[in-house]
């Protein structure tokens, strides 16, 4: 048995029975297939490499942002502290990007176990950024954000700027008083200026 032959032999499962009178169009199928298969386990194989890499650590996902520039998703998380953090993924024009973004965006308001890596920027390889590899969903989250660590959450994300983080605030229809839910802070995070939902 060549070492190829377990993925032919999927590709070909993969392609279903061959119909009579078919068998180059079949074959040509098998044949494709078996490619893709093969350039898949390579792909698989890198994205494993970085899992194995990654540090991890469980936080609230509050919003998910594209930055215009190099269309990366933003993560805006809330840590076991209570601190606000941000975390970018692949380029959205990737397919890891892209399916990463949307990932993130199913998991708004829910506690996850963030998968990081740090990867060197293509400007300056001596600076680099955390880069999201993978989110594990760790169930809805329950604890409500204090009033006070809320608006200061939405007042350091607009640089400081009082009446912004107001008129975010208020856009998103958050109480005046009171604590608020993950899911309520996060819709005043992407009501920011140039901020861009994916």
């Amino acid at each position: 048995m060549t070492s190829h032959q377990p993925l032919v032999v999927a590709a070909a499962q993969a392609a279903g029975p061959c119909p009579p009178g078919e068998e180059p169009a079949w074959q040509a199928r098998v044949r494709a297939l078996a490619v893709d298969l093969f350039v898949l386990g390579d792909v698989v194989a890198r994205d494993l490499q970085r899992l194995g890499a990654a540090t991890k650590f469980p936080a609230t996902l509050l919003a998910v942002t594209v930055e215009e520039t190099s269309t990366r998703g933003v993560l805006q998380l809330r840590n076991v502290s209570g601190e606000l953090e941000v975390i970018r993924t692949d380029r959205g024009d990737s397919d890891a990007g892209a399916a990463m973004i949307g990932r993130a965006q199913t998991l708004v308001g829910r506690r996850v176990l963030v998968y990081k890596e740090m990867e060197a920027l293509a400007s300056n390889p001596m600076h680099k950024a955390r880069v999201a590899v993978h989110l594990m969903d760790l169930g809805p989250e329950t604890d409500t954000i204090g009033e006070d660590e809320a608006k200061g959450h939405v007042l350091q994300s607009a640089d400081g700027d009082k009446d912004v983080a107001l008129h975010a605030w208020q856009e998103a229809e958050l109480p005046e008083r009171g604590p608020v839910t993950a899911e309520q802070l996060g819709q005043a995070l992407v009501r920011l200026p140039g901020v861009r939902r994916p």
